[in-house]
């Protein structure tokens, strides 16, 4: 509870208009000062600086992700409202979500159209028939349906347990039912609901579920359900899993992994890049390779903003993706004067190398792979250009 009073999106500096947000989200049991390390790296890079703005999101960890996620949902909204009533500033449309171990989750829920998939999970009579009053009518809706965010382009997922993870097991479930209470208010409405509609349920976890460790073990409801929904066409996904060294004591322990989170549980194949990481659960995104490879998808993304302002500028349609999707307007395109009084505020892109890039350049010296390939390893890098 003491949590909720302060829970909410932080910025790191003042709101700057001409700059891309980053929203780091924590994972189970930490805080926003676990991005420090990465935060105070990447402000390191003047391009990165120039023109990215940092924000963190404060949530009590100890409910379940799926309720953080709807939470992060309408701080997101309110938010944009309130800086871009407009809706057509470039820059705020562009945004990347950076999310560590249970972070991950919530951070991938903003990009995914629920349709009735969830519904579906705790029952197959209509949603119209289910006996509750009208707010309680409300809540549920806009937890179980719900679109992508339009404003977020790029998602980053960094020892995120996307199948659930062994540490939510009997004993640790048990400690977590102990020592998190969710707020009073949730636990009687959900309740009441299952109380009130007797046999209208398949499977309440959805709904019922107490703890963020219980919405987390793999036979959990919702992951499966989360790995096959339908995703927004226009998100570029990335990850980052951690697979401790077999040669140390947690390695020679533990299944391959980071010691929390599997490998098999962590990997993800339908992403733009996925790396592996020779750290453990606790400190994978503060590791130097984790932190050039979010700085790496950083420059990547710059390149392709400054590419889509460019061709506004020139009055040029909107380029389609691949999947035949055009990228979408929350409202309405930006006014035709605004793109190119944004663009001149936008510095060239600089890679890690300091060479100047101009125009849809590769990347220099770096390993990549697409959705495709298979996943790789990083060798020995420093943060040092």
């Amino acid at each position: 509870d003491s949590t909720k009073q302060v829970q909410g999106i932080y910025m790191l500096e003042p709101y700057d208009p001409r700059k891309i947000p980053v929203l780091m989200v924590h994972g189970l049991w930490s805080s926003p000062t676990t991005w420090t390390q990465m935060f105070n790296d990447l402000q390191g890079l003047p391009e990165i600086r120039r023109n990215y703005q940092f924000w963190t999101y404060l949530y009590p960890t100890g409910q379940p992700f799926w309720f953080s996620a709807v939470q992060l949902r309408d701080e997101l909204e309110t938010l944009h409202r309130r800086l871009d009533p407009g809706y057509d500033n470039p820059f705020m449309n562009q945004m990347v979500l950076v999310g560590h171990s249970m972070g991950g989750l919530v951070s991938r829920l903003q990009t995914i159209d629920s349709k009735d998939d969830y519904w579906r999970i705790i029952s197959d009579k209509p949603f119209e028939d289910l006996n509750a009053t009208p707010e309680v009518h409300a809540k549920l809706a806009k937890a179980l349906f719900f679109s992508p965010n339009p404003s977020v382009r790029r998602v980053v997922t960094i020892g995120t347990p996307h199948r659930g993870s062994e540490f939510a097991n009997d004993y640790t479930r048990w400690i977590g039912r102990k020592l998190i209470t969710l707020p009073k208010m949730i636990m009687a409405t959900t309740n009441s609901v299952v109380r009130d509609n007797p046999g209208f349920f398949k499977d309440t976890d959805l709904i019922t579920t107490t703890t963020s460790v219980d919405s987390l073990a793999p036979d959990s409801p919702v992951l499966p359900v989360m790995l096959r929904s339908s995703k927004a066409p226009w998100v570029r996904f990335h990850n980052i899993v951690g697979v401790v060294p077999e040669k140390t004591f947690l390695g020679k322990i533990s299944e391959k992994g980071d010691g929390v989170v599997a490998f098999a549980s962590a990997h993800l194949e339908d992403v733009e890049s996925e790396i592996i990481v020779p750290s453990d659960h606790v400190k994978i995104h503060q590791h130097p390779k984790s932190i050039l490879e979010v700085r790496r998808i950083l420059l990547a993304h710059l390149r392709d903003v400054r590419m889509q302002i460019a061709r506004l500028e020139q009055r040029q349609p909107v380029p389609l993706l691949p999947s035949g999707v055009a990228v979408p307007v929350p409202t309405q395109p930006p006014a035709e004067a605004q793109p190119a009084a944004y663009l001149k505020h936008l510095p060239p892109v600089v890679d890690v190398d300091g060479n100047v890039e101009v125009g849809p350049q590769p990347v220099q010296n770096r390993e990549t792979r697409d959705a495709s390939a298979s996943t790789v390893e990083y060798g020995d890098t420093s943060l040092s250009p």
